[in-house]
């Protein structure tokens, strides 16, 4: 394959399969300096004291950049896996709903959040004094993007094998006790870090709902308005094909924000024909 096409098949990827990609590639990477520097210096956990977030103040105050890039750091093949496949399904789910740009906040700030709960409970809680450990894995992006989901479709259900429909705020809240419970049995980090990406998550779905209210409010008394002005200006009190798009994206606003709260199946047959012919235009 040449270069030019590696480029335009990647300009047509989604944002998600690029994080995905980059993860794998980073992880490739981390072996394979991991395993030369094992060759010369018998280190073989070299990458760690660059790219994974310690919780010595020491060296994270003049690393910063590492409560970003522990997130694209995995040193296990089964940890970035599960990783991945949870990336798959749920950031896909995500820009179904949200924006590629809300992806890349998500999994961002998710990173930054989840860092920050870990470094202060291992500075702050007494259980973990005089404790090393580094934080490594998306794990607290894809917590971000699970409860940023859930909060803004608490009732969106997911099919999964050998168990059905389930609704999204279930197994959220599986999530989250999970995250809890498990922090006294090993991996503690991790689980923190859980915590802070779902805290960020539900923060963030929050203000971008509220501010999509008051977006679609404003742009409702805008669109009457003009409605009201064609009417008395034309005889035959037709709309414009842009009056007709902004009628039709109001009511696709509306059916979506009945989903987020009652689920799909409160949808009448009407509706779901309705949301079916407009996603193919």
């Amino acid at each position: 394959m040449r270069v030019n096409e590696i480029k335009e098949k990647l300009q047509n990827t989604s944002i998600v399969d690029k994080y995905i990609y980059v993860n794998v590639a980073v992880f490739v990477v981390v072996l394979t300096i991991n395993a030369l520097k094992f060759l010369q210096s018998g280190n073989s956990n070299f990458v760690v004291s660059y790219f994974a977030l310690s919780v010595d103040s020491s060296e994270y105050l003049y690393k910063p950049y590492t409560f970003i890039t522990y997130g694209f750091v995995h040193f296990g093949f089964i940890h970035l896996i599960f990783n991945l496949i949870a990336l798959h399904y749920l950031g896909n789910l995500f820009i179904n709903f949200f924006s590629e740009r809300k992806f890349i906040i998500y999994y961002l700030l998710g990173n930054v959040f989840g860092g920050l709960f870990f470094v202060l409970s291992y500075n702050y809680f007494p259980v973990f004094k005089n404790t090393n450990g580094v934080l490594v894995g998306a794990s607290a992006a894809i917590s971000a993007i699970l409860v940023g989901l859930a909060t803004y479709m608490p009732n969106y259900e997911i099919n999964l094998r050998l168990i059905g429909y389930v609704k999204l705020w279930i197994i959220t809240a599986i999530f989250i006790f999970l995250s809890v419970v498990l922090i006294p049995n090993g991996n503690a980090g991790g689980q923190l870090a859980h915590l802070g990406g779902a805290f960020i998550g539900f923060v963030l779905t929050r203000y971008f709902y509220r501010e999509q209210k008051q977006e679609r409010k404003s742009k409702t008394r805008s669109n009457l308005k003009t409605v009201y002005t064609s009417k008395e200006k034309s005889e035959d009190f037709g709309l414009s094909n842009h009056q007709k798009k902004i009628i039709q994206q109001r009511k696709i606003d509306t059916l979506l924000d009945k989903i987020s709260k009652s689920g799909y199946e409160s949808l009448t047959e009407k509706e779901r024909n309705f949301l079916a012919s407009a996603s193919k235009k």
